[in-house]
């Protein structure tokens, strides 16, 4: 054995203590959206080290284009500068030292690969990551100690997460499925010349999809971090004309009224919980009202106070002390590395705000027999085994017991003519 080189008994330490890969997130050349890949990597003289299979990758063109990065290691990011690593062999021999020989030959030994540089240029930090709904490590008490203002945390924390989150959620299988049946409930509603109004838009996904079948869709969402992406999106897709984003918050809906023809949309949705995030409600109700035209609809989803397939997953695991853990609310929840409370709702607790105004058409669990997304890991490896419950679950979202008990409820709401004109 060389002098200097590692023991077996390291190599396996070193195997078990340092993350198997890191994101890299670097910047499309074209669209100039975030683009993020998961990756092997190797440590040198406090460099990342990371190898491509082609000069021709994505990632490799775009981090050398752009000369900046951001790597992603657990639950920190630091920004780092890249240059290609001529020293490939140097870089193949690393990597066999921490993953072994096999995974190098059956990866990275081809005449194509070329090699990455990655340098830090600023000290690592914790914010940044999505962990969701089990990742929080602060309860409600200590978060209120802090004196923080909601509004601002809320804006923070999904600024922090904007640049991950299309990586984060449509990675997610549940979350996808979340995602179409609650599309599938708005363009059920939409007609071809209708301007939709979103509230809650997040990076635009759904806003992008929809546009294709209606006239056009002003977006609307708190987070001027995702905002910005969206409108990225809108340039580079050259939808100008048929999608407008807006950064607003909820409660200020009714200023989005001079985006829309003659003031007011025939249809309004809002989904992924943006409503669990708001604290006046109420004053959201009534300023939606008067944004909508008479006998117009609104499409929301929320995530609901006691989710049974959850509850039952659990069980299932032996977690006991974790089959009701939406009991006490506020629920915090990890969002860009951030703690936040987030407010769930019984079914019949939100749907009380709507009352006078609004009427219930429609209710949905989402989903209604499939465990939650943040349960999507175990759901998947058993998936296979298991496919009739999706079968099932779209059969029975809108049928009573079931649209009860789901990780999210979706309403479909429709504003009395009478309200409509009073506003």
């Amino acid at each position: 054995m060389e002098r200097g080189e590692p023991t077996a008994f390291q190599r396996v330490a070193r195997r078990v203590a340092e993350p198997a890969t890191i994101k890299l997130v670097t910047r499309g050349r074209s669209t100039g959206l975030p683009h993020i890949a998961v990756m092997r990597f190797a440590l040198s003289e406090g460099c990342f080290l990371v190898i491509a299979g082609s000069k021709r990758n994505d990632w490799f063109l775009n981090a050398l284009a752009g000369g900046r990065a951001k790597v992603r290691l657990g639950e920190t990011v630091q920004e780092a500068a890249c240059e290609e690593f001529a020293e490939v062999e140097t870089a193949r021999r690393l990597f066999a030292r921490k993953y072994g020989p096999r995974v190098v030959k059956d990866w990275y030994s081809g005449e194509q690969s070329r090699a990455l540089k990655l340098t830090p240029t600023s000290a690592p930090t914790r914010r940044g990551g999505i962990l969701g709904e089990g990742g929080a490590k602060m309860d409600f008490t200590s978060w209120k100690a802090q004196g923080a203002d909601y509004r601002g945390t809320v804006v923070d924390a999904f600024d922090s997460a904007s640049e991950e989150y299309d990586f984060t959620i449509g990675g997610n299988f549940i979350n996808v499925w979340i995602r179409d049946r609650s599309i599938s409930e708005v363009l059920a509603l939409a007609r071809p010349d209708d301007v939709l109004l979103e509230v809650g838009c997040g990076t635009g996904t759904e806003a992008l999809r929809i546009s294709r079948w209606v006239a056009g869709v002003v977006a609307t969402d708190i987070s001027p971090g995702m905002v910005s992406i969206l409108r990225t999106k809108v340039k580079a897709r050259n939808l100008s004309a048929k999608v407008v984003p807006l950064e607003l918050a909820a409660a200020d809906v009714r200023l989005a009224g001079e985006h829309l023809r003659g003031g007011k949309a025939r249809l309004v949705y809002s989904f992924n919980g943006a409503l669990n995030c708001e604290l006046e409600l109420g004053r959201f109700v009534s300023e939606l009202s008067r944004v909508m035209e008479p006998g117009g609809f609104f499409v929301c989803s929320v995530r609901n106070r006691l989710c049974i397939e959850e509850s039952l997953v659990q069980a299932a695991l032996l977690r006991f002390r974790s089959m009701s853990p939406r009991k006490k609310q506020p629920k915090m929840v990890s969002v860009g590395g951030m703690d936040v409370p987030a407010y769930y709702y019984y079914p019949w607790e939100f749907a009380k705000y709507f009352r006078g105004r609004f009427e219930v058409r429609k209710q949905v669990a989402l989903p209604a027999v499939i465990p939650p997304p943040y349960l999507n890991d175990t759901y998947v490896k058993v998936r296979s085994r298991v496919k009739i419950l999706e079968r099932a679950d779209a059969s029975l979202a809108d049928k009573f017991p079931f649209n009860r008990f789901g990780d999210q409820t979706l309403f479909v709401f429709r504003l009395k003519d009478g309200n409509a004109r009073a506003a």
